[in-house]
């Protein structure tokens, strides 16, 4: 069988009925398959300061040759109503039973705090995505925790975590966790706390090589930083400023397979240009072997890319991140891009 190619291709442009295309997560199968799920919706109104109600959705397509063609878009999670479903995110368990968290946006209320409406649900599956069980909220009753797409995670010790932005204030990040495969949930017995004046992002969390939990903070100090758990994610260290800067926006950290190497995917810009990847080779301290995904394009409206995702199989690395064209006072489109490279060219090989 011939090895996958590179490849990169606008998969889900956004069109006149759904301009966004945007967070999503990759699940592989050992066959070669690939199981893509991504949000899809109207544009929200930033002059106004509205967002779309009962108008965002899942969308999934398949992949049954690694990547190099798609199956039509199909429904994998619909609204409820008023509440809207995105930032879908993937994992399997050693039982084969797939997890699927996404993040439930109940009504947008324009004086209130826009993420107080927000909240993780968790779905499952036992015939390879076929069917999903009844969605179950994780924090219960609590909605006032919020995540993105690409964050679920499992621990060798069998721990399942969810890093999650507590709301309002996006000043403390803690961790919803499973050790019953999903089963049930609690919150961590410690939340991570921004010092004064700083405002956290999305976080997400890696397994080191270690044993150590590190936790990645998007915040608004202009560098990623970072801290650590000796407990699975039930107590943390110090807050450091270890991570390169720029950070404007939601970034990928992951360990690729059978390596204590971390690869990183962020913005190497102050805005949401430059899409880089880059490897530390010591658990996160120090980072190297920089690599353009998306070049800066021409001022004075360079497209942007955010919101990446990596999954990992037979030695490739499949990716996305959305594109928004120019000029978005104008254009409301957001495409989603797939990628796919061997996980030597993050090396420069």
């Amino acid at each position: 069988m011939t090895a996958p190619q590179p490849l990169k291709t606008v998969l889900c442009p956004g069109t006149a009925d759904e301009p966004r295309k945007v967070e999503a997560s990759i699940l592989p199968f050992e066959d070669g398959r690939l199981y893509l799920a991504y949000t899809a919706g109207e544009r929200a109104d930033y002059l106004e300061g509205r967002m779309p109600e009962g108008s965002i959705r899942i969308l999934g397509r398949w992949s049954s040759d690694s990547g190099d063609s798609w199956s039509d878009p199909f429904l994998v999670r619909e609204h409820q109503g008023l509440p809207n479903a995105m930032e879908p995110s993937f994992l399997r368990l050693p039982s084969g039973r797939i997890l699927q968290a996404y993040m439930k946006r109940d009504t947008f209320q324009p004086q209130a705090d826009p993420f107080g409406q927000m909240y993780p649900m968790v779905t499952y599956s036992d015939d390879e995505c076929a069917n999903w069980s009844e969605p179950q909220s994780i924090p219960g009753d609590e909605k006032i925790y919020y995540t993105t797409n690409d964050r679920l995670i499992a621990l060798e010790s069998g721990r399942i975590i969810l890093p999650v932005l507590v709301a309002p204030g996006s000043s403390q990040v803690g961790v919803w966790m499973s050790d019953d495969a999903g089963k049930t949930w609690r919150l961590g017995n410690e939340l991570i706390k921004a010092g004064p004046g700083i405002r956290y992002g999305y976080p997400i969390a890696v397994e080191l090589a270690d044993g150590r939990v590190a936790m990645f903070l998007m915040n608004s100090t202009g560098c990623i930083h970072t801290c650590h758990s000796q407990d699975g994610a039930d107590s943390w260290g110090p807050v450091t400023q270890s991570g390169p800067a720029p950070c404007p926006a939601t970034f990928m950290v992951q360990r690729l397979p059978g390596s204590s190497d971390l690869v990183l995917i962020w913005n190497h810009h102050t805005q949401r240009t430059n899409l880089t990847t880059a490897i530390s080779q010591d658990h996160g301290s120090s980072w190297s072997h920089y690599r353009l995904l998306e070049s800066q394009e021409d001022k004075p409206f360079p497209p942007t890319y955010s919101f990446p995702s990596l999954a990992f199989l037979n030695g490739m690395a499949h990716m996305t991140w959305y594109r928004h064209p120019s000029d978005e006072k104008t254009s409301p489109r957001f495409d989603l891009v797939y990628c796919r490279q061997p996980i030597s060219w993050f090396y420069g090989a």
